[in-house]
């Protein structure tokens, strides 16, 4: 299970590195810090998407193999399933891509790089009819699950790039002049799609009650890191903006890591959220799954099917939420005060930790 956990991250990492790329591709120099991204990265990233696209069809193919044979079973997904015939199109069309990305400057000229994104969008739309969603409602879940992608994509590419890959500070007020609205735009369209993503699998009213789950475990811990991940993104793209305005020698990129880093345990939390069965009905779902093993720590109790979450605050739960709230404080102050950004990722981390000890500990 792992395993699938690692693909699912490095599947959007792979999306990242090649969105990111190409959108700075089509920014005029004056705009941007030199960034530099080897070609091998970007054939890497897109053979990564390859075969790393191709894990949730191999699953079908091994829970379907028993007994009938492989070659069988293989030919089988790769032309009933949704998700073999997305993933036998991934592979014809990025052979080709392959091919465009190895033999045209496509980080040169605008025009190979609006064609390189074409490319890259068509396969994200592949993905997005593979989907759990689109296999529940079609259309509506085909592109949710698209529009969220694609913004999470060009959201974290541009960062992951500009926080990994460039070579200089040059040009950066002039970079946020461009990518905080951008950044903003993709956060609200990820947010918007993300909703209604989780509406088609757990009902608002049930959101409490899915942590029984391990899926709603690791929705609880995707929604507790937006909270740091917006910090950052406020300081990275206001603060930093004032402070380069006053000081151009100061270096923002470790702060942008930082916030990148924040962003790659949110891809873990989606990771494992894409690897779990999604609680359409609680109870028929704790009794095929069972109660996760986070929960049960905390609880203690016996859960039953029909369990309802209640809160009951104690003094232990409020002393962590109080120092939840003092971790954020810390985070800015890390930044105000000069510290290294690394300590304001781990006042992030500890944040995500104190609140979830102090939301689990409140359940009665």
């Amino acid at each position: 299970m792992f395993f699938y956990y690692i693909s699912e991250v490095s599947l959007y990492l792979c999306f990242s590195l090649l969105m990111g790329t190409f959108i700075f591709s089509l920014v005029p120099s004056h705009k941007k810090p030199t960034v530099f991204v080897r070609k091998r990265w970007l054939q890497l990233a897109l053979l990564g998407i390859v075969f790393f696209s191709a894990i949730p069809a191999l699953r079908v193919v091994l829970f379907l193999n028993e007994g009938v044979g492989l070659s069988l079973t293989l030919n089988n997904v790769l032309t009933n399933f949704e998700v073999g015939k997305a993933w036998s199109f991934i592979l014809i069309l990025s052979i080709f891509y392959y091919f465009y990305l190895s033999v045209f400057p496509v980080q040169q000229k605008v025009s190979y790089s609006i064609l390189a994104l074409v490319f890259l969008f068509i396969l994200i739309l592949a993905i997005g009819w593979s989907s759990h969603a689109a296999s529940l409602t079609e259309w509506t879940g085909f592109v949710s699950h698209t529009v969220h992608l694609t913004a999470v994509s060009i959201w974290i590419g541009v960062l992951f790039i500009i926080s990994w890959f460039s070579t200089s500070t040059k040009n950066w007020r002039a970079f946020l002049s461009w990518f905080s609205p951008l950044a903003f735009i993709c956060f609200a369209f990820t947010i918007l799609s993300g909703l209604i993503l989780m509406d088609f699998v757990v009902d608002i009213r049930d959101y409490a009650n899915a942590w029984m789950l391990d899926y709603g475990q690791a929705l609880l811990f995707k929604h507790l890191l937006i909270i740091p991940l917006l910090i950052f993104a406020c300081i990275n793209g206001v603060w930093i903006n004032r402070k380069l305005k006053k000081d151009e020698t100061f270096n923002p990129k470790p702060w942008t890591k930082a916030e990148s880093l924040v962003l790659l345990f949110i891809f873990s939390a989606t990771a494992v959220l894409g690897q779990q069965a999604p609680p359409h009905d609680i109870p028929s779902t704790l009794r095929a799954d069972g109660v996760s093993d986070l929960f049960q720590y905390f609880y203690g109790g016996q859960v039953e099917m029909y369990n309802k979450v209640q809160f009951s605050f104690t003094s232990t739960s409020l002393v962590l939420f109080v120092l939840s709230f003092f971790f954020l404080l810390l985070l800015l102050y890390t930044f105000v005060k000069k510290a290294p950004a690394i300590f304001s990722f781990l006042m992030s981390l500890f944040f995500v930790l104190s609140a979830y000890l102090g939301l689990m500990t409140s359940i009665q």
